[in-house]
């Protein structure tokens, strides 16, 4: 969920930002024309480049989440996710700030599933060939004993033959019963519950409403309770209905006064930054301590401005100066946005921001 949504608030950053002639779902979809041209060659760059971002993002949250329940041991168990987009040549000079907030990502330690513990009792194929090798031996010591008593005269034979009848006949039953009590397990073990895909995605919460706020963020809320296992129908239903509350909240904000998040801006580069602890591993991320600091100001800044976090109690943040920054919260219903404790911790418990190492370059040629 909060990977769609991310890719979606990107998507709608650029065209809202000037940054593409077209929203990047309706480019995608267009025909490339002369695929020599600049314009065509630009366009396809800045498409693979939001693919492969897309793809990074989801293992990102998965990541993320990973890295919090390291630093967070024994704490609630969900947390905030802060993405940044800065359009402009470089972070420092940034044209446009965006910040995307996801209050409710569910905590979870790498690898961990929710599926209950299988028990495999054996198969049926086994009783039946331990029952064979039962009454085989049990064959040969009955002709063992006919061996050793040959002077034995009929009528002890045949009882015993008919007492022999009688064991096979009852054990016979008592396996049938059993069968029909209880069918007998497969030969191949049945499949877990959830997927390697679904550990590594957080799960889906089903949305409720949104309310807009005021210029500076967009809220949307989302329900936080424990999601029963999805069909790969229900969930992509679900995902098609966040991104559809996204765009209406985002439309709803540039009907406004204010405009909103539009704004005519030249074509220029697009950094995407992760805030995470130190701890965080990702191959498409890279530490940027440097930013941090100043990051750190404008985050917060944004939250107290936009009611999204509580007065900070050393008093007023200092005022940033330069652009607006601007933003979309998205919060379950359950959470309560509030900032991280983060006194006498770990080096690596940290928060820092992190870069993504791609490259994502607007264009109006076409």
């Amino acid at each position: 969920m909060a990977a769609t949504l991310a890719s979606s608030l990107l998507g709608h950053v650029l065209f809202l930002k000037g940054q593409v002639p077209f929203p990047v779902v309706q480019l995608a979809r267009m025909p490339g024309g002369q695929s020599n041209s600049r314009g065509a060659r630009r366009r396809h760059d800045l498409l693979v480049a939001f693919d492969t971002l897309s793809s990074h993002l989801q293992t990102t949250f998965s990541a993320l989440s990973a890295a919090i329940a390291l630093r967070r041991a024994g704490a609630p168990s969900d947390a905030s996710a802060h993405l940044a987009f800065v359009v402009g040549p470089s972070v420092g000079a940034a044209r446009a700030r965006v910040v995307f907030i996801v209050d409710g990502l569910e905590v979870r330690p790498w690898g961990e599933r929710d599926a209950g513990p299988s028990v495999f009792t054996g198969t049926r194929g086994e009783d039946v060939e331990s029952a064979e090798d039962t009454d085989e031996e049990s064959d040969e010591d009955d002709s063992g004993n006919d061996e050793t008593d040959e002077e034995s005269d009929d009528d002890s034979e045949k009882e015993e033959s008919e007492s022999e009848g009688d064991n096979s006949d009852d054990a016979q039953s008592v396996y049938f019963s059993e069968d029909e009590s209880e069918p007998p397990p497969s030969r191949t073990p049945s499949p877990s519950p959830l997927s390697s895909k679904d550990v590594s995605r957080p799960p889906s919460p089903s949305l409720c409403h949104s309310a807009p706020t005021n210029s500076a963020g967009s809220h949307i809320s989302t329900q936080n309770t424990s999601p029963q296992p999805q069909t790969y129908a229900e969930e992509q239903q679900t995902l098609r209905a966040a991104e559809r509350l996204l765009s209406r909240t985002l439309a709803n904000a540039c009907a406004e006064e204010g405009g909103g998040m539009s704004a005519e801006l030249a074509p220029t580069q697009t950094h995407i930054l992760l805030r995470a602890p130190r701890c965080f591993k990702h191959p498409a991320w890279i530490p940027r301590q440097n930013l941090t600091r100043s990051l750190e100001g404008i985050l917060q800044a944004f939250l107290e401005e936009s009611g999204c976090a509580e007065r900070s109690p050393k008093g007023k943040t200092k005022a940033i100066r330069g652009i607006k920054t601007e933003g979309v919260y998205v919060g379950c219903r359950g959470s309560a946005a509030s900032e991280d404790k983060e006194d006498q911790e770990e080096e690596d418990d940290e928060m820092i921001w992190w870069v993504w190492d791609g490259k994502i370059t607007g264009f109006s040629d076409w």
